[in-house]
């Protein structure tokens, strides 16, 4: 998922998107300080004949704090900031896009829906809300939905490698294993220091059957990722396939180091067994 073109594709990785705001401020409201309110001073409000104008914040700072609270993972906060900002400024698809992938991260998927669907029809061209929109029809399993959702987002941004990587997810989910690889190797042209679009091509390559291709990709992976469990058990599994045990125990043993209590752990010592001289 991606809040906006600052938080854009800073996350790759499996769900990745990855997140940072440079340059933050926080803006204060034109009241007392709680902080530095002595306990048992009374508070003496002078009456004066003219009132004040009282200054709107700025609905600008609102939205970034907003994504501040987003990035510490405080949701309901950053939902809070981006309805206030929105309220003020209801025209900007960006925002929009930023509280619909809040509403996901809260579950709230026919409000983030919505939202998401609010951001196109403000900005057609934002890849982002679109590419958000296919992540969460492909997580609800609408595969059609999903995937013209994918294909708009790269008529809008060819360049997105992350849509090249949802949508080879897309065909993979459905057992299209030769559809994925296309996708698969345009997100590697786009990122070659990709770890996860490395890996995805590699499992690609080899459910397609094409073994040579995913072990030189899955090599890649490990390469990019040394700590990432998942690629050198798949880079195990190729090696086993085609009769290098030695390559592939010395993957199984370092899943078993690298990630001794996960489901990969359990499956590489499976694996070790059978491939017991």
């Amino acid at each position: 998922m991606i809040v906006n073109r600052w938080l854009a594709l800073g996350f790759l990785a499996m769900l990745a998107l990855p997140l940072g705001v440079s340059a933050m401020t926080f803006y204060t409201l034109a009241t007392v300080d709680p902080s530095r309110i002595v306990a048992g001073t009374p508070l003496v409000v002078t009456p004066s004949p003219t009132q004040l104008p009282t200054e709107t914040p700025d609905p600008a700072q609102i939205y970034l704090d907003g994504l501040v609270a987003y990035d510490a993972g405080d949701y309901l906060l950053a939902e809070a900031r981006f309805r206030a900002a929105l309220a003020q400024a209801p025209n900007q698809a960006n925002w929009h896009n930023s509280l619909g992938l809040t509403l996901t991260q809260l579950g709230r998927q026919d409000e983030a829906i919505a939202e998401y669907q609010t951001a196109i029809a403000f900005d057609p061209a934002l890849a982002e809300a679109h590419y958000n929109l296919a992540a969460l029809y492909h997580a609800l399993n609408e595969w059609a939905k999903a995937e013209a959702a994918y294909q708009t987002a790269l008529e809008a941004d060819p360049n997105l490698a992350q849509a090249y990587i949802g949508l080879g997810n897309l065909y993979q989910d459905q057992g299209k294993f030769v559809e994925a690889l296309t996708p698969y190797e345009q997100a590697v042209m786009l990122a070659p220091a990709s770890s996860t679009a490395q890996l995805n091509l590699g499992v690609a390559y080899a459910n397609a059957g094409e073994l040579a291709k995913a072990e030189l990709a899955l090599e890649k992976a490990v390469a990019l990722a040394p700590d990432h469990a998942p690629a050198h058990y798949n880079l195990g599994v190729v090696y086993a396939y085609q009769a290098e045990a030695e390559k592939a125990r010395q993957e199984f043993r370092l899943v078993l180091s690298l990630a001794p209590d996960s489901t990969w752990a359990t499956q590489a010592g499976q694996q070790l067994q059978q491939l017991q001289p």
